[in-house]
């Protein structure tokens, strides 16, 4: 979901080693593209928890992916929560041709999918910001433009 969002593989600038694979232990997320939907975001940090019990089942994420495509194919709300998704990806649909997707140059072997065994990795946590955008009471706007990585 980041790599829609960016248009580039999440941490496409680090190499993909053991220190990557602490750092994603420790919390460390993709970033995403600036005005992206907060409803997407959200979405994707429920996918990436640290705890694979609390992530969405596939139907749960295709549900919601379907629920937003309509409103957005047919451009009409039913709520104010529809109105705020609708705007949202408007809003981003204008940044997106904007977006620069060219990728430094890096070995090909890097894009491609690949096991990775790392002995002696820590427990797998989430990320502040996933805590912040899974409480029922901070609103995205809350949120600094730039928290623990991530650039909004």
């Amino acid at each position: 979901m980041a790599e829609i969002s960016t248009g580039k593989p999440p941490h496409y600038d680090i190499e993909y080693d053991e220190e990557l694979a602490i750092r994603i232990c420790n919390g460390l997320r993709p970033e995403f593209a600036k005005d992206t939907p907060e409803c997407y975001i959200k979405l994707a940090y429920k996918c990436m928890d640290a705890d694979p019990s609390n992530r969405p089942s596939a139907d749960e994420v295709s549900k919601k992916l379907s629920l937003w495509y309509e409103i957005v194919d047919y451009g009409t709300a039913n709520d104010r929560d529809e109105l705020g998704i609708l705007k949202a990806f408007q809003s981003a649909d204008a940044v997106i041709p904007k977006l620069s997707t060219e990728l430094p140059v890096c070995p090909q072997d890097k894009l491609t999918s690949k096991l990775l065994n790392f002995k002696n990795l820590s427990e797998p946590v989430n990320s502040s910001l996933i805590s912040l955008l899974a409480s029922k009471s901070i609103e995205f706007g809350d949120i600094p433009t730039e928290l623990f990585g991530f650039k909004f």
